[in-house]
C-alpha cells in the first residue's frame, strides 16, 4: 500500500499535517477498540462483508475526517485530512485463533476475556509512524461476525465512536444520513499549539497543579501495574437497584440518586475493600478513598445542544469524589442477617450524594480553567488523572452505557430480515488495562446494567467471595471452560 506521504514532497508534507485540538492532545495515543457482535449464518458472511465495505466507502465520502491520517509519536498529535484513501476495512476468519463459535460466545454472555486477544491489536500504518483515523475490521467466526470499530483515541472518545456507529448503521439501512458537518475544533478560542509553554511555569509545579486541579497530577513517567490483571462482566438487574432507590424515597430523601449512581457507589466500596485486602493495606480512619468518574463535558461548554452533538473529538473530564475510607467501607460491613434495601439505602444515600455533587461541580468554568492550562503545557498528557494502579484506594469509572445500542442505530444486512442491534458491544484489547470499571452498552429495554470490572487477580478472587456485592449481582460472565456463566438462582 502506498501512503500519501510516499508521493509528496517534504514541503507538501509539512503543510498537510496540522495539530489536533487541545482535548485531543490529552487523549491516549492508541485505538479505542469496540466490537459489535452479530449472529449471522456462515453462508451469508460474504454478502454482509461486501455490504459493510460499501457502507464504509459511502461514509468516507460523507465524513472525510474519518479517512484522515494521524501522527501521534511526537509531543503533538497531528492530522492529515487526506482525500487519497478510503476508510480502511479489513476482513478475515479468526475462528482458529479466537477459539469460540458465536453460539458459545453468546451462551457465555460475551465475556470480557473472550475479547482479550492479540488478534484485535492494531499496528501502525505501512510500517510508518502514521495511523488511519478509523479502521473497520470484520472478524469472522463460526455462526457470526464481530465488527470492529477502531477509532484512534487522538481523534475521538466513546461519544465519537457512538457517532461512527450511528453513521455506519444508517448507511447499512440505506437511509439519508444527517449531512451537517462535524465540528472538529474545541469550544474555546485558543491555539492548538501550546501558548509559550514556559511563560507560566507555575502550571508545571506539582503543588500548584494538585491545589488547583485535585483530580490531576504531573506525570513524569508511566506507572504500570505490577500485578497480574483480569476482568469480568458483572450483570445487575435495574429492578434490584430500583428497590434501593425506592427505599431512599421512603426515608424522605428528596433528591434521589439515579440507579447508575447507586451502582457506582456500591462498586466503589466493594472494589476498594477487595483491593486493600489483597494488597494488605491497613485501613486508616483519616485517609480518604477517591472515585474518579469520567464525565462527557460537551453539554457544559458548547453554546447549544446542536453544537455539542456535532462536535467530534474528545471531551472528557473526571469528577473527583473523596470520602474517608471508613465511611465508604461501612457499606461492606453490614452483617448478612441485617442486609436489606433499607439498611443499604441509609448507608448509600450520603455516598451517592457526594458522587452526584462531584459530577454537578463540572461546569463551563471548571472545564475552561483546565483547558486554558492544558493549552499552555508543552505536552498536556503530563497533566494526568491522579489515579494509578498502585493505589488500592483509588477507583476509576467510565461509562459506555449509551454507545451503539440506541434507537436509530439498528443495522440492516442483505439476506437477513429486519433491522436489528448487535447482540452485544464489547471492548477489545491485547491485554488488560488498569484497574477500573466500565458501564457497558445496554440493549434498549433489557432491564440490566453490565459492568466490566478489571482488577488484580487476587482482588478479583476476593470480590467473587464478597456476599454483600454478590447479593445484588444477577450473573457474572466468567468465560472459562469450567463455568461459562455464574448466575443467581
Amino acid at each position: 500500500m502506498t501512503t500519501p506521504l510516499e508521493t509528496s514532497t517534504q514541503d507538501e508534507d509539512k503543510r498537510r499535517w496540522t495539530p489536533l485540538n487541545v482535548w485531543n492532545q490529552l487523549a491516549p495515543r492508541c485505538y479505542n477498540r469496540f466490537v459489535l457482535c452479530f449472529e449471522i449464518d456462515n453462508n451469508k458472511h460474504t454478502a454482509v462483508i461486501r455490504h459493510i465495505k460499501n457502507c464504509a466507502t459511502n461514509l468516507g465520502l460523507r465524513r472525510p475526517m474519518l479517512r484522515s491520517l494521524l501522527k501521534v509519536d511526537g509531543p503533538f498529535a497531528l492530522i492529515n485530512k487526506t482525500d487519497k484513501q478510503d476508510i480502511l476495512v479489513d476482513s478475515g476468519d479468526i475462528s482458529s485463533v479466537f477459539g469460540k463459535t458465536y453460539k458459545q460466545l453468546k451462551e457465555a454472555g460475551f465475556p470480557a476475556s473472550a475479547f482479550l486477544n492479540r488478534v484485535f491489536d492494531v499496528l501502525n500504518f505501512a510500517g510508518k509512524d502514521v495511523f488511519p483515523a478509523l479502521i473497520l475490521r470484520i472478524y469472522c467466526i463460526d455462526g457470526g461476525l464481530l465488527l470492529g470499530v477502531h477509532l484512534h483515541h487522538s481523534l475521538g472518545d466513546g461519544k465519537a465512536i457512538d457517532d461512527v456507529i450511528s453513521w455506519l448503521s444508517t448507511e447499512s439501512r440505506g437511509e439519508i444520513p444527517d449531512m451537517r458537518s462535524s465540528v472538529l475544533s474545541g469550544p474555546f478560542p485558543v491555539s492548538n499549539y501550546p501558548i509559550n509553554p514556559n511563560k507560566n511555569t507555575r502550571v508545571l509545579q506539582p503543588w500548584s497543579t494538585n491545589y488547583r486541579f485535585p483530580e490531576r497530577t504531573i506525570l513524569l513517567s508511566s506507572v504500570p501495574s505490577s500485578k497480574k490483571l483480569t476482568g469480568y462482566i458483572f450483570v445487575f438487574k435495574t429492578a434490584t437497584l430500583n428497590t434501593i432507590q425506592r427505599q431512599m424515597q421512603q426515608l424522605g430523601h428528596a433528591d434521589l440518586p439515579s440507579t447508575t449512581t447507586i451502582l457506582i457507589a456500591m462498586l466503589w466500596a466493594h472494589v476498594v475493600k477487595a483491593r486493600m485486602k489483597a494488597q494488605k493495606t491497613r485501613q486508616i480512619a483519616e485517609v480518604h478513598s477517591r472515585l474518579f468518574t469520567l464525565v462527557d463535558v460537551r453539554k457544559h461548554v458548547f453554546d447549544d445542544a446542536d453544537q455539542a452533538n456535532l462536535y467530534f473529538g474528545n471531551a472528557v473530564e473526571a469528577a473527583l469524589t473523596s470520602l474517608p475510607e471508613a465511611d465508604l467501607l461501612n457499606i461492606c460491613e453490614i452483617p448478612p442477617e441485617e442486609r436489606s434495601p433499607d439498611a443499604l439505602a441509609k448507608i448509600l444515600q450520603p455516598i451517592c450524594r457526594s458522587v452526584t455533587t462531584s459530577i454537578e461541580r463540572i461546569d463551563e468554568s471548571f472545564v475552561r480553567e483546565r483547558h486554558t492550562v492544558f493549552s499552555r503545557v508543552a505536552d498536556p498528557r503530563t497533566l494526568a488523572f491522579d489515579c494509578f494502579p498502585n493505589d488500592p484506594r483509588a477507583f476509576m469509572l467510565n461509562s459506555w452505557r449509551y454507545v451503539g445500542l440506541n434507537p436509530g442505530q439498528e443495522w440492516v444486512f442483505p439476506g437477513i430480515d429486519g433491522a436489528r442491534h448487535p447482540d452485544a458491544i464489547r471492548r477489545a484489547a491485547g491485554e488488560w488495562n488498569s484497574p477500573a470499571a466500565v458501564l457497558l452498552p445496554a440493549r434498549p429495554g433489557s432491564g440490566e446494567l453490565e459492568v466490566m470490572v478489571t482488577l488484580e487477580e487476587e482482588a478479583m478472587h476476593l470480590l467473587f467471595k464478597d456476599g454483600g456485592l454478590l447479593e445484588l449481582v444477577d450473573r457474572i460472565a466468567l468465560g472459562s471452560s469450567a463455568a461459562l456463566l455464574w448466575q443467581r438462582i
